[in-house]
């Protein structure tokens, strides 16, 4: 499962499509520990 936390007036929909493939990309994980117990990976896309 994943879950986004995104500004509704960004561009959500291109966000979306590009998802997939943005989870994957090892560079944009952020290091350190997680404090939710149902997230495995915090990925970093405030710059995206």
């Amino acid at each position: 499962m994943v879950a986004a936390d995104v500004r509704l007036s960004g561009a959500l929909t291109a966000l979306l499509a590009a998802l997939p493939s943005l989870i994957e990309e090892m560079e944009r994980t952020v290091p350190g520990e997680i404090d939710d117990p149902h997230c495995s990976r915090l990925i970093d896309l405030t710059d995206w």
